[in-house]
């Protein structure tokens, strides 16, 4: 029996959670339904993405997974896609390559009735014939043309990198996508010292923890994603430097 997980932006106050997990159980109560998440923002899918592509990779191969956060009213269509030997059901809304930039996933167009006003409750009945062992591509026809997005690139130059913020977390800690591999590859070619400027903050150490600074202070350090995080010890980073998501921030290299 496969796992099935479950990411939305439904909050947990009304019975919409409930009702998805009542879709997936009633055709098979002996599937394992795991919650990733229930507070991503709504309609965010950056915020969806970000998280769950953090602790996908993690289960083990044939999950399904559920991604019910729609941006667009038009994104109406739901599409399964097969990534890693793993399966997730979501909306054409772009969120796949936020995911994974692969433009050849695998992607199969739904056949099926479902309810206009509540489509995640169709999601939860494919989840759970999926993780049954039912074969995917009996589930809809192929489809190659489906909602992509180009996610922001760092750019890197001789002394420089400017990435960008893609995730504030609920410490205020600001997520940039500025790898650790290219922050030292540009290091190594120059003379050790660095400013990450943030208005009138600046940081010019690595920290290997949050409570490698003083109380209040600024710091930034490599998190377990090996991305630059930039953050305030028992404080709020975000509030305190105005840096919001897409934020563009910038290494200098002296």
């Amino acid at each position: 029996m496969s796992i099935i997980t479950f990411i939305s932006d439904f909050g947990t106050s009304d019975h919409y959670v409930a009702s998805v997990k009542a879709s997936i159980l009633k055709y098979n109560p002996n599937n394992q339904v795991i919650d990733l998440s229930h507070e991503i923002k709504k309609y965010d899918i950056s915020h969806a993405a970000y998280v769950f592509k953090n602790v996908f990779s993690e289960f083990p191969v044939n999950s399904v997974h559920i991604i019910a956060v729609n941006n667009s009213e038009n994104n109406s269509e739901i599409i399964l896609f097969q990534l890693d030997n793993q399966f997730i059901i979501t909306y054409d809304s772009g969120i796949i390559s936020l995911i994974d930039s692969n433009e050849n996933i695998n992607a199969i167009k739904l056949d099926g009735k479902m309810h206009f006003s509540f489509p995640e409750k169709f999601m939860g009945e494919v989840a759970s014939k999926l993780a049954s062992g039912i074969n995917y591509t009996t589930l809809g026809s192929p489809l190659k043309d489906f909602r992509q997005y180009l996610d922001r690139e760092v750019r890197i130059q001789r002394n420089q990198i400017i990435g960008h913020s893609i995730r504030i977390d609920n410490y205020g800690n600001i997520i940039t996508n500025i790898s650790k591999s290219d922050f030292y590859n540009v290091l190594s070619k120059n003379n050790g010292n660095f400013e990450i400027n943030l208005g009138v903050d600046k940081i010019v150490n690595i920290s290997e923890s949050y409570n490698d600074v003083g109380i209040a202070d600024l710091f930034a350090l490599f998190n377990y994603n090996d991305n630059l995080e930039i953050g305030m010890n028992k404080g709020n980073a975000s509030n305190l430097l105005g840096i919001k998501n897409h934020t563009p921030i910038t290494i200098n290299f002296l």
